[in-house]
């Protein structure tokens, strides 16, 4: 069975500050859900990664230090004090630990175990995974195990001892009416009971006296309300042919099925979506001091060097490259930026965004238009595949990054939606295999300049459609094929920077900016 996939979720976002929607985003909304089912103000909190994961490699250099803090402080991830996240947990005497360790219940490149105590004592351990562009799943509770992801209402009740027959079938008769599928599980002698719903529950359930201890947390993200309007690409297609619709159109009626929101108020939240990725192409091609930690800001200079004709090529192309590139910038250096897919991909889509508005003056409308054109592409591949480098390379990130950027500017050209999943496929099929070898454990190199040719690859191969050429493999077939090969990388290929280009001799002697200022 697929996963139910929101594109506002889990797709086009979140908003955050960079550099990684895995190791930023992601570990953020694990803290934030951890700090609510604790149900008390943190006193301690430790946390664990297996010292064979991604997350080991990259939980300092990548934010993911901060951004658990921040959620456990119930800070947002914007927040301007973002860096100084340790110093608050501190000045609020909360003591914050992280530790590599192995675990048993390490079963993925950035799983997380975490020991939380609240300051009357209460104590928590959670067992975490962030798979990819933000997405996350609390898999286990106290040894409970649990699927949380942060878009539904979720209880957990540890019931006492004495509370049998009856009593206990009283009590789950009255969670059942919340959640038809709620669970009884048995953990060594003790008795819980776990429930999820995207409605709210009745507030006196965890207020039975047979309930010695409750876990409750709200969604930090739009609950999933409704029903899929379509499966997979086939049945989106068929939709499409069927209701007229564009690839943009059809994944807004989709979201409009799925959040039970208004189309208003989904492109309302687009909007600041595409807020967000304009201001950061802005200050990434204005800005030439953005502390990053290898690279030096360069994209003004590309575009400056396009704009006075000092490029050989030049043209529309460059536009976007460095566009892409000055959102990577902004992005490397904690600033605010949208994951689309993921925060190492955040480049793509705000570059051609930004192209077809500045060179072709496209209006807002069609602008909003494909951008959920490109959210379409975005949710059949988490639907099928990750957006985790971590579990399948730099394909499924900046891969699919310009495979959603083609798709959009078909949208914009006025293109049909076979059309755009079409120029997805072969941006898809030209990225097969692309290894993430960050160097240095840092989303900078090779990251930057990837976006910004992606940028690029997808302007070329929507033309490539338009201009008549056939695609013979469907975009689900290419995306199964892509999860596939990745699948058959080696872990020093998935963001542990122990392959590839991060091998390199000059690129392990590059010297850190941020080490030497």
């Amino acid at each position: 069975m697929k996963k139910r996939v929101s594109i506002l979720n889990d797709v086009i976002g979140p908003i955050m500050r960079g550099p990684s929607s895995s190791h930023t985003a992601g570990p953020w909304r694990i803290g934030r859900i951890v700090r609510d089912l604790l149900g008390e103000n943190p006193g301690e909190v430790i946390f664990c990664f297996h010292p064979a994961s991604s997350m080991a490699v990259c939980y300092h250099d990548q934010g993911s230090d901060l951004a658990f803090i921040a959620g456990i402080l119930n800070r947002d991830l914007t927040d301007p004090d973002f860096p100084r996240m340790l110093e608050i947990a501190q000045s609020e005497n909360i003591k914050v630990s992280f530790k590599l360790k192995a675990f048993p219940e390490a079963d993925h490149p950035n799983s997380t175990l975490i020991e939380a105590t609240g300051e009357n004592g209460k104590k928590l351990t959670a067992h975490a995974r962030s798979i990819g562009g933000g997405s996350i799943e609390i898999a286990s509770i106290n040894g409970i195990p649990v699927k949380i992801t942060g878009d539904r209402y979720e209880m957990i009740l540890i019931l006492d001892p004495s509370i049998k027959g009856e009593d206990e079938e009283k009590l789950v008769t009255a969670l059942k009416s919340w959640d038809k599928e709620a669970k009884r599980i048995v953990i060594a002698s003790n008795v819980a009971l776990y429930a999820s719903s995207p409605i709210e529950p009745p507030a006196d359930i965890s207020d039975n006296p047979g309930v010695i201890s409750s876990y409750l947390a709200k969604p930090i993200l739009f609950p999933l309300k409704g029903k899929e309007a379509f499966k997979d690409t086939f049945e989106l297609l068929n939709l499409a042919e069927q209701e007229k619709l564009t690839l943009g159109e059809a994944a807004l009626f989709y979201e409009e099925s799925l959040l039970q929101m208004p189309a208003t108020l989904l492109n309302e939240e687009m909007d600041e979506r595409l807020r967000v990725m304009l201001e950061s192409v802005k200050v990434g091609l204005t800005s030439k001091d953005l502390p990053m930690k290898l690279l030096t800001p360069t994209a003004w200079k590309v575009y400056e060097s396009e704009k006075e004709g000092k490029l050989f090529v030049g043209g529309i192309h460059s536009h976007a490259a460095a566009r892409a590139l000055a959102v990577m910038h902004v992005n490397s250096s904690g600033g605010v930026v949208c994951a689309c897919p993921t925060g190492g991909s955040a480049g793509v889509i705000p570059a051609i965004l930004s192209t077809l508005i500045e060179d072709f003056g496209l209006d807002k409308k069609k602008v909003l238009n494909a951008l959920w054109a490109a959210g379409a592409v975005g949710l059949a591949l988490a639907r099928r595949s990750t957006f985790a480098a971590e579990v399948a390379g730099c394909q499924v990130e900046i891969g699919a990054a310009g495979a959603m950027g083609a798709a959009a500017v078909i949208e914009a050209a006025g293109g049909t939606a076979k059309q755009a999943c079409d120029a997805a496929a072969i941006v898809f099929q030209n990225i097969m295999g692309s290894v993430c070898d960050l160097v240095q454990g840092i989303v900078e190199i090779p990251c930057h300049t990837r976006n910004a040719a992606l940028a690029s690859q997808a302007l070329l191969c929507a033309d490539l459609i338009l201009g008549g050429y056939e695609n013979f493999i469907p975009l689900d077939e290419t995306i199964d094929a892509v999860h596939s090969v990745g699948e058959m990388l080696p872990a020093e290929l998935r963001c542990t920077s122990r392959g590839g280009l991060a091998c390199c001799p000059s690129a392990q002697k590059l010297i850190r900016k941020d080490r030497n200022a």
